[in-house]
């Protein structure tokens, strides 16, 4: 079959050869149907369903496979984005903030292939998985063009169910799953999309047999998940972690432990926990925009993948430390002020963070008992203001050291190469709280210096300096070179060793180009956030 639609789409570039350069379309053949993308700098073809829309019975089901069509499907723009809430940080032209976007039928993906690429090209593949703390977001928000022009890669972007929709773990949910427990379908929907990729992308240039799954935040949670997951395996070759939150606190809930808070949540909107008929009839504006009850770390997703189940038998350190998880050469990184985005938790009503909304919101990361030893390595007068006191704790503790530990864990067992992006002013539209001395290396203030094309709410390459272009180029080629090749190193760049070898630990990409940096673990305290091995 697969060999039959390379022929079928090799005829159907010859026919549209023609008229590219009238219509600019290009035509492919998939297991479902033909699409018709266009063609610019790269060829894109956008909004392909890669399952069925996942509603009324198949809400909160696995993904089922999408219907086939019969006439050629127009791919020229992008698909439904998944239900969420407009968020007041990130808000573009067009969105209220505090509203519900977005449709149930939304698990669509976007394929970017080089224009002179062919079925028989064999070209490595990029798979991105977007972040949004598993609430936001969409795949169309990354243009993958640019990678695919510059580099010669054919760059996947993926929706798929969010929120409650995406990660409802309840009783009344688990005896519909035939043994298996519910509150996982976001991850099934990530792999289905990678099936999809394994089937079709050869059509489009790729390489089924190179596949790298990349993501940033959620996402980069979701590759761990994905590493972790046995249902994925055979589906990815490399991974990359950018700022995920693998191992922070507050983000190891159990499928039984989920369940249990849920409760309440499924109440309030009126329904009982073992009445699913009820809940398949509520309005997705209405999960989306209810909140689920209880107090919990502030570092707490309160959406996202659950554990004790099929499709993640162990917590992610567990399965990495006992080295049960899919082992493929891994690139992971953080940025190197995550936490100044996320002052506004702290203060959300945009006033300067008092001394006591410091000491609250550290009570809510480390607990009670540990509160004044994190504030006393952290005091506030020694780092200028409350506001940067919180967010280099909360960078410490929420992303680099939990990252280092994941490097640890994962290098006994495969190649690792870890970084820290730090541009100490980076591109972006966003604005800084006054008593913040800018954002600095923000939490996602690299995704587009690694995609070098504009980010919705974030920030463009218009924005970068002479330095700042150099230092995309430096991090994107990396990026592009593992993708390719399983080794980070561009062309020209300095040697990489792995992390854990004999001069191998965190490389840092800023201003001044790449370099080790010896002093990472030192810098963000690491051996204070291990002692107190916080869950």
């Amino acid at each position: 079959m697969r060999s039959v639609m390379y022929v079928f789409t090799a005829v159907l570039l010859i026919l549209d050869a023609s008229t590219a350069l009238s219509q600019q379309k290009v035509s492919i053949m998939t297991d479902r149907g033909i699409v018709v993308g266009r063609q610019s700098s790269a060829v894109s073809f956008l909004g392909i369903p890669y399952a069925a829309p996942p509603v009324g019975k198949l809400r909160w089901s696995a993904p089922q496979p999408a219907s086939a069509w019969a006439e050629p499907r127009d791919a020229s723009r992008i698909g439904n984005v998944c239900p969420q809430v407009v968020l007041a940080l990130f808000a573009v032209p067009g969105l209220k903030p505090g509203e519900v976007q977005g449709e149930e039928d939304c698990l669509y993906l976007n394929v970017y292939k080089p224009a002179k690429a062919r079925p028989d090209s064999r070209l490595p593949v990029m798979v991105w998985i977007h972040g949004g703390a598993f609430t936001v977001g969409s795949g169309s928000a990354y243009d993958g063009s640019v990678l695919a022009a510059k580099y010669g890669l054919v760059v996947v972007t993926m929706n798929y169910r969010l929120g409650a929709l995406g990660f409802l773990a309840l009783a009344g949910l688990d005896s519909e799953g035939k043994g298996e427990r519910s509150g996982n379908y976001g991850l099934l929907d990530q792999q289905a999309a990678l099936q999809w990729v394994k089937t079709n992308i050869g059509a489009f240039g790729g390489n089924a047999e190179n596949v790298t799954i990349a993501g940033e935040s959620a996402g980069g949670m979701s590759v761990c998940a994905q590493l972790a997951s046995p249902r994925a395996a055979g589906l990815f070759e490399r991974a990359i972690i950018q700022s995920g939150l693998c191992e922070s606190p507050g983000n190891a809930v159990t499928a039984r432990e989920a369940e249990s808070r849920n409760v309440e949540y499924v109440q309030k909107l009126g329904c009982s926990a073992n009445d699913v008929d009820c809940l398949r009839r509520v309005q997705p504006a209405k999960l989306m925009s209810t909140k689920v009850p209880g107090r919990r770390p502030i570092s707490n997703l309160v959406w996202s993948p659950v554990y004790e189940s099929g499709v993640l038998p162990l917590k992610l350190q567990t399965a990495f430390s006992q080295g049960k998880f899919n082992r493929v050469p891994v690139l992971a990184g953080t940025n190197h002020d995550e936490g100044r985005l996320f002052v506004s938790v702290v203060s959300p009503n945009g006033k300067p963070v008092t001394a006591v909304q410091y000491w609250g919101g550290t009570g809510l990361l480390v607990g009670a008992s540990n509160t004044r030893k994190i504030l006393l390595q952290y005091p506030f007068r020694t780092y200028g203001t409350p506001a940067v006191a919180f967010a280099t704790m909360f960078t410490d503790g929420v992303f680099s050291c939990p990252a280092e530990r994941i490097d640890r864990a994962l290098s006994k067992y495969v190649p690792v190469y870890a970084f820290e992006f730090s541009d100490a002013q980076a591109a972006t539209s966003l604005k800084a709280p006054a008593d913040l001395p800018g954002l600095g290396s923000f939490h996602g203030g690299s995704q587009v210096y690694a995609f070098q094309s504009a980010i919705p709410g974030i920030a463009a390459p218009s924005m970068f300096s002479s330095a700042q272009k150099r230092l995309s180029d430096e991090f994107s080629g990396a990026w592009a070179a593992f993708v390719a090749t399983g080794e980070p190193r561009a062309a020209g760049a300095p040697s990489w060793p792995t992390f854990g070898s004999s001069r191998g630990g965190v490389q840092e990409f800023d201003l001044t180009g790449m370099k080790e940096n010896p002093g990472y673990s030192m810098e963000h305290k690491c051996a204070l956030w291990s002692a107190l091995n916080l869950k």
